[in-house]
């Protein structure tokens, strides 16, 4: 799997880690998981992913936020797929470098779907 993409995922459940392991590690992708903002951010510097997958609260209400906000400023950030139980917080704020939202619960087959998307050649351009 030497050439597989690389997704990381930050949540603070770990449960939802091993389902994102899970589901997208039979689909070919290496997934790494953190389990808060700070340790993703760190992971994020460490792995340089193609994809990240971020849940909004962790820490606090504001967590997700600041961790997008953070990676979007990194030259040639990956693409950032939000996830969380409450979309309209994300959808009202136009500020996020964020290109996609899944709500919470997610059937497998939705992520896959978005993850493939959003790892598709030419997309987000």
């Amino acid at each position: 799997m030497k050439d597989a993409k690389k997704i990381l995922v930050i949540d603070d459940d770990p449960d939802f880690g091993f389902f994102c392991e899970t589901v997208l590690g039979a689909r070919g992708y290496r997934v790494v998981a953190s389990l808060s903002g700070r340790e993703g951010i760190t992971s994020f510097r460490a792995e340089r992913p193609d994809l990240v997958i971020l849940d909004l609260m962790m820490e606090d209400e504001e967590t997700g936020f600041r961790v997008a906000r953070e990676i979007g400023r990194t030259n040639g950030s990956p693409p950032i797929l939000m996830i969380t139980s409450m979309p309209g917080r994300v959808e009202e704020r136009r500020d996020l470098p964020i290109a996609g939202l899944l709500a919470k619960p997610i059937k497998p087959e939705t992520l896959a779907e978005k993850v493939g998307k959003l790892l598709a050649p030419g997309a987000g351009i």
